[in-house]
């Protein structure tokens, strides 16, 4: 009797040659073919995990019996198209969706009647206890599913999965060999993972939310990142919901490294770091750094307002703690950088570009992300009674693919963003947009950087009183370049129908960037005249005369631009021991002492084009954007 065909998809989207490896779908077949009696009844056809025409992709399935989607938020849309063309072209093939936008609820199914069944939660179990039921058509015994029976919608019980030890790794049981050779002209990333789960519970993520940490045998996890390096990937996400928490990843830290040491793979080790960073955290970054496999380190806030925090079920770590760590990392020259997210709960305007500004005076100068709210369908932030509650407003806008073309698709995902609540309106929300495009990039990017600390250390005058200022300046200066960009940035959140909230420049190549990235880079393309713009609002800092000249001197001179040549610049104050100081948060007074400050121009990219992907892209959670003496790129000398 011949085999049953299955097509199981998990599409991506791909930056420039590179794409995912289809790792949810890959170990749902790895667990499957450990049954004998699904390797005799199933084939298990190639994986769909290109973002490909759909008709052209319909016209390759043979005979499907199932065709399985691993559902989220970048490819939901495309999956129920692609279901529904499967549904009408071979009206007996099963639709089986699983994934992350498969609501615990059976409202999926519900709506979709091409969708047969739906699998919730983990799936390596239930889909292999699937596949020996179907044949029987005994569903009801198959748990974490919804399906559809004699006009009826059934939904079996839910369990959970406590023990993970002897599930088998989709690298080391073969199914992404054919895959690899069949495909030369992909730049594969990987993800690793060494543990599920997460003993937290934010009301904003659905990723493992208050499920018990299960940890795969690290002999298993040594044997995939031998495996990455002999396939030569360079890129290894880690999914871990929490890296650093445990002891043991800092025995497969030091696997990742000594394998880098041996083959040169995985070049990059991108960990998502333990919510409450501490120790461990500190010395996996520092490890990392050494042999430059990270961008750097992630110290999270998402929010400093307490009200937040409790309507998130979230804590954070103490602010002296938090400054205590930094201190720590800018010592040990290791790039941090930390991330809040903009519309939860409970945050107002001004908590919020506070909230960014203690982060500032904690020691975060080097790099801030400013995220805005998504509504997962299966975080508490999705229920009803929580958005009524809290008077979430959500705006349904296309998906805004950032460093990446921004190519007209056949099929749109959408993203529900949180743009208002009853602590913040619309209108507050689009200026809190503004003020942290305003932060990002004139502090975090640097353009203003050494104005803002100086007014800060010398003068007493807060961050937030500083770019408050400053963002009023622009609002208040009709017609200039800043202004011009921050009105249509504005004017971009204001329309949630076409939802573009990015930026992009042809200039810069067929990339879109996000709004702070993309004024950056016009004040570096019109480097002059924005100085000349904002004179005003610099000798409005009660500067006298001849400092203010310096300091605009040196803040100029810390910035790198494509196309230029080695300077040499003489100064009355000392500025890098200024600086120096505040980057350790502390309060050392600027002295006037003669020195000579040199650049050397040599790593800086010379097309803007380069530039922009180098520094602005790639290392801006590094503080490329600025000239540093740690690595050689500026040179001071004391006469």
């Amino acid at each position: 009797m011949p085999k049953k065909n299955i097509y199981l998809v998990q599409v991506g989207f791909a930056f420039d040659r590179a794409l995912y490896f289809p790792c949810a779908v890959g170990a749902l077949v790895a667990y499957a073919l450990e049954d004998e009696s699904i390797k005799n009844t199933y084939e298990f056809k190639d994986f769909i995990f290109r973002r490909e025409g759909l008709d052209s992709l319909l016209d390759r399935l043979q005979e499907p019996y199932l065709v399985g989607f691993s559902s989220c938020i970048w490819n939901h849309e495309y999956n129920k198209a692609l279901a529904q063309r499967i549904k009408k072209a071979f009206p007996d093939c099963i639709i089986l969706f699983g994934g992350h936008n498969v609501p615990a609820d059976d409202s999926l199914i519900y709506q979709e009647d091409y969708i047969d069944i739906c699998m919730h939660g983990e799936g390596e179990e239930p889909f292999s206890e699937l596949l020996k039921a179907l044949p029987e058509d005994s569903l009801s015994s198959v748990p974490n599913i919804t399906y559809r029976k004699d006009g009826q919608i059934n939904k079996n019980k839910r369990l959970n999965f406590d023990n993970i030890e002897n599930y088998p790794s989709s690298y080391l049981s073969g199914v992404f060999d054919k895959l690899i050779v069949e495909n030369p002209d992909i730049e594969f990333l990987a993800v690793l993972e060494s543990n599920r789960g997460c003993p937290f519970s934010c009301s904003y993520c659905d990723w493992c939310a208050g499920k018990a940490v299960r940890f795969f045998p690290l002999e298993r996890v040594k044997a995939e990142i031998d495996w990455l390096a002999e396939n030569k990937i360079e890129y290894c996400f880690g999914a871990d919901a929490n890296f650093g928490m445990f002891e043991r990843d800092l025995e497969v830290v030091d696997y990742l490294l000594e394998s880098k040491r041996k083959t040169g793979y995985p070049k990059v080790f991108r960990p998502c770091y333990a919510k409450n960073s501490d120790e461990r955290v500190f010395e996996i970054s520092k490890k990392l750094n050494s042999l430059e496999m990270d961008k750097g380190a992630t110290l999270a806030y998402q929010t400093l307002s307490d009200e937040a925090l409790t309507n998130v079920r979230r804590k954070n770590l103490t602010m002296d703690k938090f400054a205590n760590l930094l201190s720590k990392y800018n010592a040990a020259g290791i790039p941090s950088y930390s991330e809040l997210i903009l519309g939860l709960p409970g945050e107002t305007y001004e908590s919020f570009s506070k909230g960014i500004c203690e982060l500032l005076e904690a020691g975060q100068h080097n790099s801030i992300s400013v995220y805005h709210c998504e509504v997962l369908v299966n975080s508490e932030f999705g229920s009803p009674d929580y958005i009524k509650k809290h008077g979430i407003k959500v705006a349904r806008v296309p998906f805004n693919h950032i460093h990446s073309a921004n190519v007209r698709e056949e099929v749109r995902e959408y993203s529900n963003l949180v743009i208002a609540t009853n602590t913040m309106s619309h209108e507050m929300w689009i200026k809190a947009n503004l003020f942290s495009v305003c932060v990002q990039c004139f502090h975090n990017l640097g353009l203003l950087r050494v104005f803002a600390i100086y007014q800060y250390f010398e003068n007493s005058l807060s961050y937030y009183d500083f770019y408050s200022k400053l963002l009023d300046f622009f609002l208040a200066s009709k017609g200039s370049l800043v202004a011009d960009l921050l009105e249509n940035f504005a004017r971009a959140l204001e329309d949630t129908v076409a939802g573009k909230w990015m930026y992009e420049n042809p200039l810069l190549g067929e990339i879109t960037w996000f709004f702070e990235e993309g004024l950056f880079l016009e004040v570096i393309m019109n480097f002059e005249s924005f100085w000349e713009e904002i004179m005003p609002f610099l000798k409005s800092l009660s500067i006298t005369k001849n400092l203010l000249e310096e300091l605009l001197i040196y803040q100029k001179t810390l910035i790198k631009l494509p196309s230029e040549s080695d300077k040499v610049k003489n100064f009355t104050y000392d500025f890098d021991s200024f600086l120096s100081s505040a980057y350790k948060n502390q309060a050392s007074p600027l002295k006037r002492k003669t020195n000579r400050l040199k650049t050397i121009t040599s790593s800086t990219p010379q097309t803007l084009k380069d530039y922009a992907k180098e520094l602005v892209w790639y290392g801006r959670r590094r503080g490329s954007s600025l000239r540093h003496p740690a690595r050689n790129e500026m040179k001071v000398e004391y006469i």
